[in-house]
């Protein structure tokens, strides 16, 4: 059996044909005609080494290749890039978009960054270049410099004809966006609404100048809010002179999300972030990750025991004060994570900003009160129907009342004093509002115990 000819002549050892080597290298035109994330998806489970994923890559060749590897997790990625000269992945690395192409270089090792920088065409490299600047968690550094972008003075016939040469090298055409010689934003128009416009119409004449953008450095929860509250597929991003720098499109507004609903679930679960799929953490790192946070709230927990010790003697006093402690501190703990949970999301999407927090404050003690009179009259009536004791009935009913109303204010207040404090509200969700309303409840629920025993 003879190797295919191919550019690296193969050795006697190495007679082994391709296909067998690799089952997916035997049906490399198969893989052509499928859809980059299916060959991303097939890629992924083959269980390939990085050099043999990125040979692959190679073969199937023009931009579905390139396309393909940006579709790749960025685990993937990095490890191809990493793997090997970095010639080879030149190729693969220049049809990424910038925006990915910028994520990735700043993941991998600097000496890999800095030695593919200098191979990447100048034009490719003076954009990856512009958006390396940008903050973290900023419009800057999430979006593309490839847009369609026209002067206001040409007619629409002659913008049709300059856009079928832009649109190869554009992420998107739906959107036109219309600039002067300094790129100053002055206006845009749909794809659609330019082809119904007469021929000899000027772009002036048509074009939209109410337009809606975001500066360079506005959050990515501001920007996602623009994009979803208008239904945009794309939306401009400008410096503080108006002039458009990029676009941030849908598709990398909804991996905006996705990685931030993956962050809050995780800080909600008590997991430290991390960014790996789960299969492919080390479970090292994995145990890491949730020791601390775990750790954290052992510790916090202890204030619970410690505030039931210091309350032994009413204990003693009676006894049947410890059956109803589960379900104080049950009740008031699921209230705080209700609690905090709603806030989170309205802070999240944009429906309250901590400057809301007299309005937060005054719509959460009366929720609470509510909910406090009413749960604690049902637990009074059910102590006192199971044990025939009135006293206890009004200790566990007005437990109820003041430790909902806590953990209700507790729980919805967290959120907007840590967004104001730049921290994450997610934080506040889940066993960490719980653990410290456990603390807080058990406290409240001596006292109440110690006051209505004493009168």
């Amino acid at each position: 059996m003879t190797c295919a000819p191919c550019p690296n002549a193969c050795t006697p050892a190495e007679s082994v044909t391709e296909a067998e080597a690799h089952p997916l290298m035997g049906d490399i035109e198969a893989l052509r005609q499928r859809h980059p994330s299916d060959i991303a998806d097939l890629l992924e489970q083959a269980g390939l080494d990085p050099n043999e994923l990125v040979d692959i890559l190679l073969k199937i060749g023009n931009s579905v290749a390139g396309e393909t590897f940006s579709r790749l997790s960025m685990e993937t990625q990095k490890a191809c890039l990493e793997a090997g000269p970095v010639k080879r992945m030149l190729q693969l690395v220049e049809h990424m978009e910038p925006d990915d192409r910028v994520d990735l270089l700043k993941k991998v090792d600097p000496e890999v960054s800095e030695g593919l920088m200098p191979l990447i065409a100048q034009a490719e490299r003076n954009a990856t270049q512009r958006l390396w600047k940008y903050e973290e968690g900023t419009a800057g550094a999430e979006m593309t410099t490839e847009y369609a972008f026209l002067s206001a003075d040409i007619t629409v016939g002659e913008a049709l004809a300059q856009l079928r040469l832009q649109a190869p090298n554009r992420e998107t055409i739906y959107y036109v966006y219309i600039t002067d010689a300094e790129r100053h934003l002055l206006g845009v128009i749909s794809l659609r609404h330019l082809i119904m416009s007469k021929p000899r119409q000027r772009l002036c004449e048509v074009m939209t100048t109410d337009v809606i953008s975001v500066f360079h450095d506005a959050s990515l929860d501001t920007t996602v809010q623009q994009l979803t509250k208008y239904d945009f597929i794309a939306l401009p991003v400008v410096d503080h002179q108006n002039r458009l720098l990029g676009i941030v499109t849908f598709d990398d507004a909804m991996d905006i999300v996705k990685a931030e609903n993956t962050e809050d679930f995780q800080r909600i679960s008590a997991v430290l972030p991390f960014e790996e799929e789960y299969l492919r953490r080390p479970l090292g790192r994995l145990f890491w990750s949730r020791f601390w946070w775990l750790a954290i709230l052992l510790f916090t927990s202890i204030l619970s025991t410690s505030v039931m010790a210091y309350h032994a003697d009413i204990l003693h006093q009676m006894v049947a004060l410890s059956f109803f402690i589960p379900m104080v501190i049950g009740a008031s703990g699921n209230a705080g994570t209700q609690s905090a949970t709603m806030v989170v999301r309205a802070l999240a999407l944009g429906e309250i900003r901590p400057r809301d927090f007299p309005r937060v404050f005054s719509r959460e003690l009366l929720m609470g009160l509510a909910l406090g009179l009413a749960l604690g009259g049902m637990a009074l009536l059910r102590v006192f129907w199971q044990e025939e004791n009135l006293l206890l009935g009004y200790i566990v009913g007005m437990a109820l009342v003041v430790t909902l109303l806590t953990a209700n204010l507790v729980g919805s207040l967290l959120p907007l004093l840590l967004k104001k404090l730049k921290f994450d509200p997610a934080l506040t969700a889940g066993p960490f509002i719980a653990t410290i309303i456990d603390a807080v409840g058990i406290a409240i629920y001596f006292q109440v115990a110690i006051w209505l025993m004493r009168g």
